[in-house]
């Protein structure tokens, strides 16, 4: 999944446009010659180069024929007035994040829509072109935010929720299997411990930790921290990433407290965890990462240990 996209240039050859929108390379050509939609700059071998607003109208242009718009009526309107007839309010902030955030909107009007295919597919074509960190924080993190402000608003469903979580965990799955770690690249075990069901801040974790170096190893939720322990011990894991999402249910803290303390006297752990959880005021022998930038401080700011350092 590496990329040879220049992304701070924002130029797009038609190969990688044709991915991020969804549009045939035709198609993008009959728009551009007969309609106007967007005037690409050219290479000195007169090849075809987009910015993110170009990426970024087509796209929105694509979605309106989807509703039934023709090109030739809605192709004079602003992107301002597309977003408007698409039903889309959120503002345009600079392009490069006006492509981001219009393929997080393109991915979940597919999940609201129940169209799983087309989901899929946005996802895939997005992680084929773009590294695996900017996929990660410049995606799937405001993805989540985005499924976070919906469920607060009422405007996600659980049967959404899991669409998302399992192509993510699918994504997962095929970004480790094409980004083979380094020999000797440290193991990470990643995981919710028991009865703890909410895997997204887990998933971005084992996302973050194969874009800078680590060899994730994603349990997924629910594991009993005896059995995490035995994971780390029997992999050579250099430490365990553990996520926490919803609070704890009475009496639930000090078991959790227990357990962690019990998988520290063998592992590092490290907790994802809401600033405001009541796990954070109590003595806790982990590392605690209230946003998804401590943990790729921590990550980054980690030496890299050979893992055969670890096993035993």
């Amino acid at each position: 999944m590496t990329s040879n996209v220049k992304e701070m240039s924002g130029l797009y050859p038609m190969r990688v446009v044709s991915r991020l929108t969804g549009l045939s390379a035709d198609t993008i050509r009959v728009w551009e010659r007969r309609y106007r939609a967007v005037d690409p700059d050219r290479t000195d071998g007169n090849k075809r180069r987009y910015s993110a607003s170009h990426v970024r109208r087509l796209v929105l242009l694509r979605r309106a024929t989807e509703l039934g718009h023709s090109i030739g009526q809605i192709v004079q309107l602003s992107d301002s007035e597309l977003r408007r007839l698409i039903g889309e309010s959120s503002p345009d902030v600079g392009s490069q994040v006006s492509l981001y955030a219009a393929i997080v909107e393109d991915y979940l009007n597919a999940v609201f829509e129940y169209d799983v295919r087309r989901a899929e597919s946005i996802l895939t074509r997005t992680a084929t072109i773009l590294p695996p960190m900017t996929l990660t924080l410049e995606v799937i993190v405001p993805l989540m935010r985005r499924v976070g402000e919906a469920w607060i608003a009422d405007q996600i469903r659980i049967a959404h929720e899991h669409i998302i979580s399992g192509q993510l965990r699918s994504l997962l799955g095929s970004l480790l299997r094409h980004e083979q770690p380094a020999s000797g690249a440290p193991r990470i075990i990643v995981a919710t411990p028991p009865r703890h069901l909410h895997e997204f801040g887990a998933i971005i974790g084992a996302f973050m930790a194969a874009g800078r170096g680590f060899e994730p190893i994603y349990l997924g939720t629910h594991m009993p921290l005896e059995e995490i322990a035995d994971a780390a011990k029997q992999s050579g894991a250099s430490l365990v990433l553990l996520s926490i999402a919803r609070d704890c249910e009475p009496g639930e803290a000090n078991e959790l407290v227990a357990g962690i303390a019990s998988l520290a006297k063998q592992h590092e752990v490290w907790l994802g965890i809401p600033e405001n959880h009541e796990l954070s005021r109590l003595p806790l022998p982990a590392r605690l990462l209230h946003r998804y930038e401590d943990l790729d401080t921590a990550l980054t700011s980690r030496p890299v240990v050979d893992r055969q350092e670890n096993t035993g």
